[in-house]
């Protein structure tokens, strides 16, 4: 818990910087970058950590051995260029740590399972796409219990008038008594939305903000296909 609470510190502390500068003369052991990105382990071994601008990074040395990682897993990383790679990799680096983001996919929402899955508010500060995921950095309100954090779809509902897919952001809070403001991020992969005649998807996010807010809606394009 320490380490997630430095880690996360840090990133507010300065700016997040998903590309690097190739027009530098050399690299600093001094700098670095903290982004999100998806660890690959079919292409290079032991693996590579493709960013969310698109950069491949080899890991050619790391401050975290101990971490376990595996094919598709996304997390935070902060690491620094040692040099240029070579071929389909774009910089060697080192490590400075790396911390899971929490991955899911969609969730059908019955009757049954709403009270578990709850519907407290929960700001959406920021999303975007990564090639299946969307990634959603959000607010709450907590401190003092774990939290339960899903993307739905409601079975009964699943469209709007429109005939577009909904999917609802939602939160349940277990009763947690405490009002600090919390911070996270989620990955969601979206994959099951996907229609083989298609090469993109339009559906509606919504979620519930806290009191005196408008509720988030907005009408998204997930694209997994060439044009």
């Amino acid at each position: 818990m320490k380490k997630w609470i430095f880690f996360v510190m840090a990133i507010g502390l300065m700016m997040v910087m998903p590309g690097c500068n190739d027009d530098d003369e050399g690299y600093s052991l001094g700098d670095y970058w903290v982004t999100t990105a998806t660890i690959d382990t079919e292409e290079v071994e032991p693996f590579l950590i493709i960013t969310d601008n698109g950069d491949r990074l080899f890991p050619s040395a790391t401050a975290v051995p101990g971490f376990g990682y595996d094919h598709g897993q996304r997390v935070w990383v902060s690491y620094t260029i040692l040099g240029d790679g070579e071929g389909d990799v774009d910089h060697l680096v080192k490590v400075n740590d790396m911390v899971e983001i929490l991955t899911k996919g969609i969730f059908d929402l019955t009757p049954e399972k709403a009270d578990s899955i709850g519907n407290d508010p929960i700001r959406i500060k920021d999303y975007w796409f990564t090639d299946d995921y969307l990634t959603i950095r959000f607010a709450y309100s907590g401190g003092a219990t774990i939290h339960y954090i899903n993307l739905v779809r409601d079975v009964n509902n699943p469209e709007n008038e429109d005939g577009l897919p909904v999917l609802e952001f939602r939160h349940n809070r277990n009763d947690d008594p405490y009002h600090y403001l919390m911070h996270g991020t989620v990955s969601f992969n979206l994959a099951s939305l996907k229609d083989e005649a298609a090469t993109s998807v339009d559906f509606v996010l919504k979620a519930t903000d806290f009191d005196g807010h408008e509720p988030f809606e907005e009408t998204l394009t997930y694209t997994y296909g060439a044009e």
